[in-house]
């Protein structure tokens, strides 16, 4: 997601304005997600961790250029903030990954036993809580993403349910074992370790809500919901994609 390699789509650079007849080109910043819900914008900062918001006046800019409809008039703001630099030719303007609306949602086999599996879910979970504790947010999505890239795998648009729901039973069954097993994101990264680990396709999926603000994470295999419901997601808009 943060450099070319794991550009996942993008659209071009936005012409903004000229300078001295040599046209200038920028983007949204590497490292920087965004996304467009409840009538402004929000960023995600990968690397600091944090969610903002611009003043309603940039916020207004940005969408203007976002939509390619000014020249660059009351772009110097979103310049010094860091929210746009300038690109090179050919460089996409983001690199937001596209994603498929939920539509679906794989529902857990009742009366699963604890097996290997569940077992295994443990351990990611606590693999998890670790490295939430510990290490840098932006290592935690690099590591999934170069795994994901290493592996050969990517969020399939067709997924093959079937394959799934041996993982999705046992990732139920532990729940009650797993500690904070409540928490969107510790859960997303364990499902996401144990969905490599078998190598199919998914993508791990944040999501924000504006009014009132809340952020939420997911696990996503095309259009269907792997370790949530469809009724928890679908006030937020994904931001993220890895």
């Amino acid at each position: 997601m943060i450099n070319e390699a794991r550009v996942l789509s993008g659209a071009r650079a936005l012409v903004m304005s000229s300078n001295e007849g040599r046209t200038m080109r920028y983007k949204v910043r590497d490292g920087l997600a965004f996304c467009i819900t409840g009538g402004r914008t929000i960023f995600l900062d990968v690397a600091a961790d944090r969610y903002f918001g611009l003043r309603p006046e940039w916020d207004a800019a940005f969408r203007r250029y976002l939509e390619a409809q000014e020249d660059g008039a009351g772009i110097e703001p979103l310049l010094r903030g860091h929210i746009l630099v300038t690109a090179d030719e050919g460089e996409p303007f983001s690199q937001q990954a596209v994603i498929l609306p939920a539509r679906r949602e794989v529902l857990a086999e009742t009366g699963h036993l604890l097996n290997g599996r569940t077992l295994l879910f443990i351990l990611a979970q606590l693999k998890a809580m670790l490295d939430l504790r510990f290490r840098r947010f932006d290592r935690i999505i690099f590591g999934i993403a170069d795994r994901s890239q290493g592996l050969g795998v990517v969020g399939g648009d067709c997924p093959d349910l079937t394959e799934w729901g041996p993982i999705v039973s046992a990732f139920a069954a532990s729940a009650p074992l797993r500690p904070r097993n409540t928490h969107c994101l510790t859960n997303s990264i364990a499902f996401m370790d144990m969905a490599l680990s078998a190598r199919l396709p998914a993508k791990l999926i944040l999501g924000v809500s504006a009014s009132p603000f809340s952020a939420h994470c997911w696990v996503q295999a095309g259009d269907t919901v792997l370790n949530d419901r469809l009724e928890n997601i679908s006030a937020f808009e994904p931001i993220l994609a890895i």
